[in-house]
Formats: C-alpha cells, sequence, structure tokens
C-alpha cells in the first residue's frame, strides 16, 4: 500500500475515534520534550515559510509533556499535551498551554520515521510580545487567553525509538475571532523529546 493511501485510510478512519474513543487501544506513551526558536512578524501561514527572513528579536522557549491516551494498529494515536514557557527579548512573559494532540506514527522513509502531530488547546500568558502586543493594540484589547496550535513534524531512527527531534509552529491565536480578531504570534520552534512506555 502507497503512503498516499496509508495515509488517506487513516485520516479516513479518523472522525470514528473522535465518535467512540473505546474502540482503540490504551497506549500508554509519555513524552517529555524541550523546544526554542524565534517568533516571527507575519502571520500563521507565513510562519511555514523558515527560509524567509521574517524574525523577531523576541525568542520562545519552552518544556512539555505528552500522554497517549488511544493507539489504533494503523498508527494513529490520540493523547494530551501540556507545557510551560518563556517570551523574550524586547519584554519578557510567561506561558502555558495545554491540549488535544493527534499523531500518525506510520511513515519510515530508509532509517528515518517521521512523523506529523498536531496539537490543539489553549493558551495563557502573562503578557503580550513583538508583533503581538502591536496587534492587540490594534483590537484594543489585552489577549492573556488565546487558543493554540502546533503543527509539527518529528524524525527518529528505529534504532532509537526513544527519541525524537522536530520542528514546530507554536501558534496562538483568536479562533477566527471566537475569541479575539486576532493572529497573536508564531514562533518557528526546533524540539527534542523523549518517549518512554508505564
Amino acid at each position: 500500500m502507497s503512503v498516499a493511501s496509508r495515509l488517506f485510510s487513516v485520516l479516513a478512519m479518523g472522525p470514528a475515534f473522535l465518535a467512540a474513543p473505546a474502540l482503540g487501544q490504551p497506549d500508554g506513551e509519555h513524552n517529555v520534550f524541550v523546544m526554542g526558536g524565534p517568533f516571527t512578524s507575519g502571520y500563521f501561514s507565513d510562519a511555514f515559510l523558515v527560509w524567509q527572513d521574517h524574525y523577531e528579536a523576541n525568542f520562545f522557549a519552552g518544556l512539555g509533556y505528552q500522554h497517549f491516551l488511544y493507539a489504533h494498529d494503523g498508527g494513529f494515536k490520540l493523547g494530551v499535551e501540556a507545557g510551560l514557557g518563556l517570551r523574550a527579548g524586547q519584554r519578557s512573559s510567561a506561558e502555558i498551554w495545554a491540549g488535544a494532540v493527534a499523531r500518525l506514527d506510520m511513515f519510515t522513509f530508509g532509517e528515518v520515521r517521521v512523523t506529523p502531530s498536531i496539537t490543539a488547546g489553549f493558551s495563557l500568558v502573562t503578557d503580550t510580545i513583538g508583533i503581538e502586543t502591536e496587534r492587540a493594540e490594534a483590537i484594543g484589547r489585552d489577549v492573556p487567553f488565546l487558543y493554540y496550535l502546533g503543527p509539527e513534524i518529528a524524525v527518529s531512527h528505529p534504532a532509537y525509538p526513544e527519541f525524537e527531534a522536530f520542528g514546530r509552529i507554536h501558534h496562538r491565536s483568536g479562533g477566527f475571532g471566537t475569541i479575539a480578531e486576532i493572529d497573536g504570534s508564531n514562533a518557528v520552534v526546533l524540539g527534542f523529546r523523549y518517549k518512554f512506555q508505564d
């Protein structure tokens, strides 16, 4: 079965998992990770253009924890994530975030395993930073509480499955106006993860 066919079949099964998670098997995987990188001055979609010179003199550094609760034979996993971060540069603030995480643990290319995932939840900061401050001033309100989104690509080696390196967009926003009309902050981060079982 091709990679595209496998991906389509897993994505097609995703809604069934969300509707009936008891069909999955308890996973028991725990992860701890550290990550860090610069904030960008652009919007969420711009952050994926990592080669562009759009970085602020502000950076993010954080640590987090994941616990995967259900897994499927096809490699689809569901879990939870929480983290604590420092936003520093022109000013400093702290951030906590938490949410649900889904990952596809199924792609291997030669000696490299590639694992896409996404975390979606909420973020709370003690102060805004960089372009986020300008955007908050433009809408005339503080935005300590926003949605969190963390799309990620991780790579690992089958010989060392407990270790993983990853790149992620660390994103805060108002969710198309449901909390606020703002694309808050976007940091392009690199990280390292250690995985272990119950």
